[in-house]
Protein backbone atom coordinates (compact mmCIF):
# COMPACT_ATOMS: atom_id res chain seq x y z
CA UNK A 1 0.00 0.00 0.00
CA UNK A 2 2.68 2.33 0.61
CA UNK A 3 4.42 1.77 -2.67
CA UNK A 4 1.03 2.22 -4.21
CA UNK A 5 0.78 5.79 -2.44
CA UNK A 6 4.10 6.60 -3.51
CA UNK A 7 5.47 6.94 -0.12
CA UNK A 8 8.12 3.61 -0.89
CA UNK A 9 10.21 3.20 -3.63
CA UNK A 10 9.63 -0.48 -5.40
CA UNK A 11 11.87 -3.04 -4.81
CA UNK A 12 13.39 -4.49 -8.03
CA UNK A 13 14.21 -7.96 -6.72
CA UNK A 14 11.00 -8.52 -4.90
CA UNK A 15 9.26 -8.08 -8.34
CA UNK A 16 11.36 -9.83 -9.90
CA UNK A 17 10.10 -13.63 -7.88
CA UNK A 18 6.76 -12.65 -8.33
CA UNK A 19 7.43 -12.39 -11.75
CA UNK A 20 9.40 -15.59 -11.67
CA UNK A 21 6.41 -17.26 -9.50
CA UNK A 22 3.82 -16.01 -12.38
CA UNK A 23 5.91 -17.64 -15.00
CA UNK A 24 6.07 -20.83 -13.60
CA UNK A 25 2.33 -21.10 -12.88
CA UNK A 26 1.20 -23.89 -15.96
CA UNK A 27 -1.21 -22.62 -18.47
CA UNK A 28 -4.65 -24.43 -17.51
CA UNK A 29 -6.07 -22.58 -20.80
CA UNK A 30 -4.44 -25.34 -23.53
CA UNK A 31 -7.51 -27.76 -24.30
CA UNK A 32 -5.55 -30.86 -23.96
CA UNK A 33 -4.99 -30.15 -20.33
CA UNK A 34 -8.63 -29.29 -19.62
CA UNK A 35 -9.93 -32.50 -21.04
CA UNK A 36 -7.51 -34.76 -19.07
CA UNK A 37 -8.59 -33.03 -15.87
CA UNK A 38 -12.16 -33.53 -16.82
CA UNK A 39 -11.43 -37.40 -17.75
CA UNK A 40 -9.19 -37.49 -14.28
CA UNK A 41 -12.11 -35.87 -12.13
CA UNK A 42 -15.18 -38.06 -13.50
CA UNK A 43 -12.93 -41.51 -12.86
CA UNK A 44 -12.66 -40.07 -9.74
CA UNK A 45 -16.14 -39.61 -9.12
CA UNK A 46 -16.62 -42.70 -10.66
CA UNK A 47 -15.11 -44.95 -8.29
CA UNK A 48 -16.11 -42.92 -5.14
CA UNK A 49 -19.89 -43.59 -6.44
CA UNK A 50 -19.06 -47.54 -7.09
CA UNK A 51 -17.78 -47.83 -3.85
CA UNK A 52 -20.26 -46.26 -2.23
CA UNK A 53 -22.98 -48.54 -4.10
CA UNK A 54 -20.94 -51.85 -3.74
CA UNK A 55 -20.79 -51.00 0.23
CA UNK A 56 -24.72 -50.51 0.34
CA UNK A 57 -25.16 -53.69 -1.43
CA UNK A 58 -23.21 -55.54 0.52
CA UNK A 59 -24.83 -54.30 3.66
CA UNK A 60 -28.25 -55.02 1.96
CA UNK A 61 -26.98 -58.42 1.79
CA UNK A 62 -25.93 -58.84 5.01
CA UNK A 63 -29.42 -57.53 6.61
CA UNK A 64 -30.79 -60.28 4.06
CA UNK A 65 -28.78 -63.02 5.67
CA UNK A 66 -29.66 -62.03 9.08
CA UNK A 67 -33.53 -61.82 8.59
CA UNK A 68 -33.03 -65.17 7.35
CA UNK A 69 -31.04 -66.22 10.21
CA UNK A 70 -33.38 -64.56 12.58
CA UNK A 71 -36.60 -66.02 10.59
CA UNK A 72 -34.46 -69.52 10.70
CA UNK A 73 -34.68 -69.24 14.75
CA UNK A 74 -37.84 -68.28 15.02
CA UNK A 75 -40.00 -69.68 12.25
CA UNK A 76 -39.99 -72.23 9.37
CA UNK A 77 -37.35 -69.92 7.19
CA UNK A 78 -40.13 -68.76 4.71
CA UNK A 79 -41.88 -65.66 6.76
CA UNK A 80 -44.15 -68.12 9.02
CA UNK A 81 -43.18 -67.48 12.71
CA UNK A 82 -44.18 -69.90 15.21
CA UNK A 83 -46.98 -69.29 17.42
CA UNK A 84 -45.15 -67.80 20.11
CA UNK A 85 -48.14 -67.12 22.96
CA UNK A 86 -48.34 -71.29 22.32
CA UNK A 87 -45.04 -72.22 22.94
CA UNK A 88 -44.51 -69.94 25.54
CA UNK A 89 -47.65 -71.78 27.36
CA UNK A 90 -46.22 -75.01 26.88
CA UNK A 91 -42.52 -74.14 27.98
CA UNK A 92 -44.17 -72.16 31.25
CA UNK A 93 -45.38 -75.71 31.60
CA UNK A 94 -42.49 -77.81 31.87
CA UNK A 95 -40.82 -75.61 33.60
CA UNK A 96 -43.16 -75.42 36.31
CA UNK A 97 -43.15 -79.49 36.65
CA UNK A 98 -39.16 -79.22 36.61
CA UNK A 99 -39.70 -76.82 39.67
CA UNK A 100 -41.71 -78.53 41.11
CA UNK A 101 -39.62 -81.53 41.34
CA UNK A 102 -36.95 -79.62 42.14
CA UNK A 103 -38.74 -78.36 45.14
CA UNK A 104 -40.06 -81.72 45.95
CA UNK A 105 -36.10 -83.31 45.74
CA UNK A 106 -34.77 -80.11 48.28
CA UNK A 107 -37.06 -80.86 50.26
CA UNK A 108 -36.63 -84.35 50.83
CA UNK A 109 -33.08 -83.57 50.55
CA UNK A 110 -33.56 -81.53 53.81
CA UNK A 111 -35.23 -83.62 55.32
CA UNK A 112 -32.68 -86.49 55.58
CA UNK A 113 -29.81 -83.84 56.71
CA UNK A 114 -31.49 -82.55 59.35
CA UNK A 115 -32.26 -86.58 60.42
Amino acid sequence: TAVSEGRMKANSDIIANMQAIVNLLPNLNVEELVRSMLVKNNDMHMVIYLSALIRCVIALHDLVLNKIAYNDEEGDGFGEVKDKKKDSGEEKKEEESGNDKKKNGKGADAKNKST
